[in-house]
């Protein structure tokens, strides 16, 4: 495996500024050859204003941006279609509502040109005062699933629920997805893990989200337990997919 570009995947609906400012500093922070394209994943139901900004950013950055209406359902489905839609070497997961420090995009892609094979993740939980403007309580069921999951995995990872990584695109066009809705995005981590590749994690900040709303609930949060045992126990056999039945 060598690294050649990466697909950098953005999920999107009603923000608008922050995406444009996600595209842009991630454009300014990296090295242009290493981008294959950004790949702007939306709903049908996406804000008129969402969609502007694409438009925008389509006659701004040209073939380097594309428009990708998910075929599937939930934030499940617009995984599984930017999973689908890249050709490139690698493909990268980041959001378009800025909840993470973007200064961690180069560093994650200049580990992935030294560790081809590897996926690259960004922790919150590496250094200390990473989070800004979150909710404390929000943050302490954080840290005690942390310690739970690394304890269930027996895993020296530090953070498994937020899936801010690049990796080469083979392993998750491999992985068989079960969820449609977030608790998908702990699945993007777990379902690796269990395959035993190399996951490594880069220190991040981590703030609060800067536009539109939130889609995630506790409800959503809660069931990632319900995930994670079922990931942690089932056949490795079963985690790879069936391309034939992958979409049903």
């Amino acid at each position: 495996m060598i690294f050649e570009k990466v697909t950098i995947v953005i999920s999107a609906t009603d923000e608008n500024k922050s995406l444009i400012q996600t595209v842009e500093t991630t454009i300014s922070n990296c090295n242009y050859k290493d981008i294959d394209s950004f790949l702007i994943v939306i709903p049908e139901s996406a804000d008129e204003e969402c969609i502007k900004a694409i438009e925008y950013l389509q006659i701004k950055y040209g073939n380097k941006i594309h428009k990708h209406i998910q075929k599937h359902p939930h934030i499940g489905g617009a995984m599984r279609d930017s999973i689908d839609e890249t050709t490139s070497s690698h493909i990268m997961f980041l959001s378009a509502d800025m909840p993470v420090g973007l200064e961690c995009v180069p560093v994650m892609i200049s580990k992935a040109k030294e560790n081809p094979d590897e996926i690259i993740k960004i922790s919150r939980w590496l250094e200390k005062d990473s989070f800004h403007n979150y909710n404390k309580i929000r943050k302490s069921f954080n840290w005690l699933a942390q310690i739970f999951l690394r304890v269930l995995y027996s895993s020296s990872l530090t953070d498994f629920t937020i899936p801010v990584l690049i990796s080469p695109t083979e392993i998750y066009k491999k992985v068989n997805f079960k969820e449609w809705n977030f608790p998908c995005l702990l699945e993007a981590v777990l379902l690796p893990l269990r395959m035993k590749f190399t996951i490594k994690e880069i220190p991040a900040k981590c703030y609060s989200r800067s536009e539109g709303k939130s889609k995630n609930s506790m409800l959503q949060t809660l069931l990632y337990l319900k995930v994670a045992l079922r990931v942690r126990f089932m056949k490795k056999e079963a985690i790879l997919t069936d391309e034939k039945n992958r979409n049903l």
